[in-house]
C-alpha cells in the first residue's frame, strides 16, 4: 500500500516538472556572445590520433628505464672507485 503511494506522488512529481517553463538558453547570451567565433569543433579520435598498444609502449618504457638504471650504476661504480691522490701521482710525460 506504502509502496503505492510513493509511486503515485513520484508520478505526480514528474508530470509536475514535465510542464515546468524552463528559460532557454539562447535568452541569456549577451549579443556580443552570441556573435563570437567560437573555434571549430573536431572529433575526439582524430585530435588524439591512433591509439596506442599498452603492451609496446609498456616494454618501451621498460627498456628505457633499465638503460638509465644501468648508466646510472655505471656512475655510481665511477664514483665509487678509488680516486688517485694528486700529491702522490706519478705526472704523466708524454713527450
Amino acid at each position: 500500500m506504502m509502496g503505492r503511494s510513493f509511486l503515485l506522488v513520484g508520478a505526480t512529481l514528474l508530470a509536475a516538472t514535465a510542464c515546468t517553463n524552463v528559460p532557454e538558453l539562447e535568452d541569456e547570451l549577451s549579443p556580443q556572445l552570441r556573435d563570437a567565433r567560437f573555434p571549430k569543433l573536431i572529433e575526439l579520435d582524430k585530435a588524439l590520433g591512433p591509439p596506442v598498444d599498452p603492451e609496446s609502449e609498456a616494454k618501451e618504457i621498460e627498456q628505457e628505464l633499465d638503460a638509465r638504471a644501468a648508466a646510472l650504476q655505471k656512475r655510481a661504480r665511477q664514483l665509487q672507485a678509488p680516486q688517485p691522490d694528486e700529491a702522490t701521482s706519478t705526472p704523466d710525460i708524454t713527450e
